[in-house]
């Protein structure tokens, strides 16, 4: 089964994260192995896979 991902936004788009959202969490404590099962986390990271980076790239292949 073949994943495709729909990028349509860019990184400026999206917008960046001022604080983490760990510094708040009442799970704290059990960093970082609660990183897996954190929905905030879940959401932000699938949030900026779909991104598009701004800048270009002075990466040839």
């Amino acid at each position: 089964m073949e994943t495709i991902i729909n990028r349509d936004l860019f990184d400026f788009e999206i917008g960046y994260l001022i604080k983490s959202p760990c510094l708040n969490c009442k799970r704290k404590s059990k960093l970082p192995k609660c990183h897996t099962d954190c929905l905030v986390l879940d959401k932000i990271q699938t949030t900026l896979a779909r991104g598009i980076s701004s800048q270009s790239s002075s990466y040839e292949s």
